[in-house]
Order: C-alpha cells, then structure tokens, then sequence
C-alpha cells in the first residue's frame, strides 16, 4: 500500500512538474533582425533611440457656414461653425515577419505623447488580402494611448504580419487662416520609438 501510494504521489508530481514547467515557459524577445517595416523601418530598428511618425495625407478645414430656414412668413440665416475632413485620417503601419511565428504579445514605445484610437490586426496570410484576411487583436482594441510607457497588447496567435492603425492628430500649431474665417489644419502622423515582438521558446 505504501509503494502504491508513493507511486501515486511521484506520478502526480512528475505530472506537476511538467505542467508548471510549461506554463513557465520562457517567453523571449524575436530579434528585430527577423522584422521589417517599409514604410516605417525605425519602428523595428531595435534602436529606441530611433522613432518614425506613421505617414498621413490629409487636414482638416473649419469654417462657418450659412444656413438658411426659409417659413412662409420669413426667412432665417444661422451660421454654423462646420468641420470638414480632406483626405484620410487613418494612417497605419505594416510589419512583417520573415517566417510564421507564435508571437505571445507586442510592446509599442509611443514617442507621442499621445496616439489616438490605435489598434492592430494580424494575419498569416502571404500576400495578406486587406479586405478580409486581417483579425483583430482585441486586447486593448481601438483606444487612446496617453504617456510616453510601453504600451503592452497581448497577441497569443500566430503571425506572419501584423497591421497597426492610428489616427491622425491636428497639427494646430501649422494651421493657415484663410479668407472668411476658414482655418486649415494639417493633420500629422504619431510616432513611435519601437514595436517589440515576444515569443515562447520552442521546447
């Protein structure tokens, strides 16, 4: 009975120790020799010293405008003050893995302050299909990053490539004032200092 019950015991921490050691399974950085980025080649450079801003064609005009409200008996103007967008405020990001790779999460280093309603999406797809071959990575999906701290998304699939998406920030201190009030505003991408990948090491 006592050789079964040690049995027992040896076989449950064997077991034990299996499980804890997978669990602990160390999770190390993908060098940054094994990504690229062409339109932002800095943003894995493996240089924090380094930051690129994401590329934005677009600004933002606002202006007041007239409205007329016509009744039977007169007719009425309000002036509305009217914002108007001028190309694209999204701006993104593509970088790409040489080889399908399990990636546990990604660190973004802003170098803004602030990156307004940042998200990202990944596929294994090559060449990836914009319309539907990119899934959204739902932690932190579609927020603000506020501060200058690693920012940290969980990712815990495989990736081939991973698409990162922004909006542009009104550029106010370029604005140009035009002719009745009309005020242009360039919008400018955000930046980014780096974008680190982490992954599990094969066992």
């Amino acid at each position: 009975m006592r050789i079964l019950s040690s049995l027992v015991v040896l076989l449950i921490g064997v077991t034990g120790c299996a499980v804890l050691s997978q669990l602990n399974q160390a999770v190390e950085e993908i060098a940054p020799s094994r990504l690229t980025c062409a339109s932002n080649p800095e943003f894995v450079d493996g240089n924090l010293e380094t930051e690129s801003e994401f590329a934005v064609n677009g600004f933002v005009r606002k202006a007041y405008q007239v409205f007329v409200q016509e009744t039977p008996r007169r007719s009425n103007a309000h002036r509305r003050y009217m914002t108007q967008l001028e190309g694209n405020r999204r701006t993104e990001a593509i970088i790409k893995l040489d080889a399908l790779t399990y990636v546990s999460y990604v660190e973004v280093y802003p170098a803004s302050p602030r990156i307004p309603n940042f998200a990202m999406m990944t596929t294994t797809d090559d060449p990836p299909r914009f319309d539907v071959a990119f899934e959204r990575v739902s932690d932190n999906q579609h927020r603000d990053i506020e501060g200058m701290k690693p920012v940290r998304f969980r990712i815990q699939r495989e990736v081939l490539y991973l698409r990162m998406s922004a909006d542009g920030i009104e550029d106010r201190q370029n604005s140009v004032r035009g002719e009745n009030s009309v005020v242009e505003i360039p919008l400018k991408g955000a930046a980014i200092r780096e974008v680190k990948f982490f992954g599990r090491q094969s066992l």
